[in-house]
C-alpha cells in the first residue's frame, strides 16, 4: 500500500555493506563475513515531499520557540521547542551578525 502511493517521487535505493572487520580475521562471526543490503529512499527528497504536500500545510515549526505556561514555567513539546534547536538558530544568527560586521 505504502509503495502504490502517487504522493512523492522518492524511489528506493540499495547500499550494499560488509561489517569493517576482514572476513579473513581468526574468530570472526559469520554476520561480519555477510554482505547486506540496506534498502532507503534518500531523506532529502523525502522531506522535500513532506514540505511540499498541501496536507501538512501549518503542521511544521520551521524556527525554535520557547513556550511558557501561566506559571512562567517553559513547556517542552517538540524538537524547535528544545534547547538544541534555540542553541543551534542563536549560534547562526550570531556568526551571520560577525560575518556581516567583518566585511564592512
Amino acid at each position: 500500500m505504502i509503495d502504490s502511493t502517487k504522493l512523492g517521487d522518492a524511489p528506493w535505493k540499495c547500499l550494499k555493506v560488509r561489517p569493517s572487520e576482514p572476513a579473513d580475521t581468526p574468530g570472526a562471526q559469520q554476520w561480519k563475513m555477510s554482505e547486506y543490503e540496506l534498502w532507503y529512499r534518500d531523506p532529502e527528497i523525502v522531506l522535500r515531499n513532506m514540505l511540499d504536500n498541501p496536507d501538512f500545510d501549518g503542521e511544521f515549526d520551521y524556527s525554535p520557540y520557547v513556550e511558557v505556561d501561566a506559571d512562567d514555567k517553559r513547556r517542552w513539546s517538540d524538537y524547535m521547542s528544545g534547547n538544541f534547536a534555540w542553541r543551534q538558530c542563536v549560534r547562526d544568527i550570531l556568526v551571520t551578525i560577525l560575518i556581516s560586521y567583518s566585511a564592512i
